[in-house]
């Protein structure tokens, strides 16, 4: 039974996104305060100890990754790119067609726009930003990550957090908004309130590939993203 409202409860989820933007990974309010301590799901232990690794070690790592079946479907793992001294950390959901060919987050045209948001609050992925995703191999036909691929990368991720030390950190999309918040909700439940990953202040906002489908999420992403520069002290 409790399987079953869960379906349920992510199907209605779905639909209040998709109604609110438009969204859904391709195929072929009121103002608060949360905080979260710790792993977001405390079983999910490296099998190794990730602690001592470089940034350089543990992409490493990630590009010799067969922890799970996406292994042995990608062309190129992304383990992320950018700053390794971030005020900001970017995580989202997973790499897609073109992420897969050149083994680098956002290429895109949600990269590009991507790089529009970050340079309008003063961030760039060469200066200031760290980017990555919940995932770091493309799932097959970009359909939604999966809990066990999740499950299987989230050592990586949580690695990446722990040796980067961001000021903040950005989830763009419903998936890596529930991965770091640890809430099982829609995406609009976790937006304007300020979450808390082992302390480092968390905002979680529309995927840019959303607000190219949907330009009336223009508003609501420039409320994030001014939120985020005030955490950090730009705004």
């Amino acid at each position: 039974m409790n399987s079953i409202l869960s379906k349920y409860r992510d199907i209605l989820d779905n639909f209040e996104d998709l109604e609110a933007g438009g969204y859904r990974r391709e195929h072929g309010t009121e103002t608060g305060v949360l905080r979260l301590s710790g792993r977001a799901n405390p079983e999910e232990a490296p099998a190794q100890d990730l602690s001592s690794c470089s940034l350089e070690e543990l992409a490493g790592l990630v590009r010799r990754c067969s922890a799970c079946p996406l292994g042995s479907l990608r062309k190129n793992a992304v383990p992320g790119d950018g700053s390794s001294k971030p005020e900001v950390m970017l995580i989202g959901e997973a790499p897609g067609g073109q992420e897969d060919e050149s083994g680098k987050p956002f290429v895109g045209a949600a990269g590009k726009y991507l790089d529009k948001w970050l340079d309008a609050v003063h961030l760039s992925r060469d200066r200031n930003v760290f980017i990555a995703n919940v995932i770091k191999c493309r799932p097959p036909g970009n359909r939604d990550p999966e809990e066990s691929e999740m499950k299987s990368c989230f050592p990586y991720l949580l690695a990446q957090i722990e040796l980067l030390k961001p000021r903040a950190i950005l989830c763009l999309g419903r998936f890596a908004g529930r991965k770091i918040t640890g809430m099982e909700t829609s995406l609009r439940n976790m937006r304007e309130k300020v979450h808390y990953f082992q302390d480092i202040p968390v905002i979680v906002t529309y995927h840019p590939s959303a607000v190219l489908r949907n330009p009336e999420l223009r508003r609501p992403v420039w409320d994030d993203l001014r939120r985020l520069s005030g955490l950090i002290g730009q705004g």
